[in-house]
């Protein structure tokens, strides 16, 4: 299979990502290797762990991924060894690395095990809980930072998180902003999908759902949003919050019309029986579930992290990350909407995202930018 794609393609690019499980650099990834950057690369995917939730996808794709099965947190001489082989039986043309330990990664395996090949890095996170954060990532970010010449491009998917890693030693002359986009045709309102979740759910047709999508982590801050429903649901009486994500349940959720479902495969439909989306995150990017609820028609309360104003505009509303009382007040003014203001903010959200973010004009430009780098090496 990889013989006759390296027939087919001119370029090879190998990406190492930390791993593959759900979540939103994973699926930006899958998202650009099935939408039109296939036809112009050979593309291939290692991942420092195991195949997780987009391997399988990938493979279906026709997308080659390795997997080194590496222990979070924990790597070893064998791992290591095991990422140069795989790096050095198959050299590319361009190394990319997802994230801050697959930007190390990538840099290691330049270094060691295929020279020739452009080094891309890929941050898709902002430092805005950097205090909060562990001695061991806070030294990585310093050591990327004193590594950060070694390549041709760092990519930031947010323009914050651009300004913070400069701001923290990081070449900002080697900064590009890429933006993650996405496929209208996959993300876009169904009524009759609407009104079909809602009966499996038991949600009544009439009530005025707040919909979150996102891991049981400290940083996405779930329990503020918690707390938040509980505060507003004493005045909307009709409004329901379907969560969905995995371990949630471990911060203390509302038991008055809520419902918890875990990790689900279905999230488009999900996102379907919305009317509005929250997203309560302390620190982000950019924030992929926004840009799906927009596209799918549902205008978004956010806390104002990563690039999340931006990416709203004035399609919806936007408080301070951990404050309880301005995303209350941000979702009493969503609530107090009339129906049809809602639906109207809705298909502003979705213009927005067709206008500004769309997957063919951000495969474009990752396009271009792999182009230049492979000029500027002859």
């Amino acid at each position: 299979m990889q013989t006759i794609l390296k027939a087919k393609y001119l370029v090879s690019i190998t990406h190492v990502i930390t791993g593959l499980e759900v979540g939103g650099a994973e699926r930006a990834l899958y998202t650009l290797l099935t939408n039109g950057l296939e036809r112009e690369f050979c593309n291939r995917v290692i991942s420092l762990m195991g195949p997780g939730y987009y391997g399988p996808l990938l493979h279906e794709a026709g997308v080659p991924v390795t997997c080194l099965d590496m222990n979070p947190g924990k790597p070893t001489i064998g791992a290591f060894r095991r990422l140069l082989a795989a790096v050095s039986e198959e050299p590319a043309d361009i190394l990319q690395g997802w994230m801050l330990h697959g930007n190390l990664a990538a840099t290691f395996a330049r270094r060691c095990g295929n020279k020739d090949a452009r080094l891309l890095w890929n941050q898709r996170t902002s430092l805005d809980t950097l205090e909060d954060e562990s001695w061991m990532k806070r030294g990585l970010i310093r050591l990327e930072a004193a590594l950060s010449g070694a390549t041709q491009a760092i990519i930031y998917n947010s323009a914050r998180s651009r300004a913070q890693f400069a701001t923290h030693g990081y070449q900002d002359d080697k900064a590009v902003h890429l933006p993650n986009g996405f496929d209208t045709g996959m993300w876009f309102p169904c009524e009759g999908t609407r009104r079909e979740v809602r009966n499996s759910l038991a949600i009544p047709q009439d009530a005025i759902v707040i919909g979150y999508v996102g891991r049981g982590h400290l940083e996405k801050d779930p329990e503020l949003l918690f707390r938040a429903f509980r505060t507003i649901s004493k005045t909307h009486k009709n409004a329901w919050l379907l969560a969905v994500g995995r371990d949630l349940d471990r911060f203390n959720p509302p038991d008055h019309n809520t419902l918890l479902l875990g990790q689900r495969a279905d999230v488009q439909d999900l996102m379907r029986a919305m009317d509005l989306f929250c997203l309560s995150s302390r620190t982000e990017g950019f924030p992929n579930v926004i840009g799906e609820a927009m596209a799918t028609g549902v205008p978004c309360v956010a806390t104002d992290v990563g690039d999340a104003r931006e990416i709203v505009g004035n399609t919806g509303w936007v408080s301070p990350a951990r404050d309880l009382e301005g995303l209350v007040a941000s979702l009493h003014a969503a609530l107090s909407c009339a129906p049809i203001t809602l639906r109207e903010r809705g298909i502003a959200a979705r213009d927005r995202i067709a206008n500004h973010y769309s997957v063919s004009s951000v495969v474009e430009r990752y396009s271009a930018l792999y182009r230049s780098v492979l000029k500027e090496s002859v």
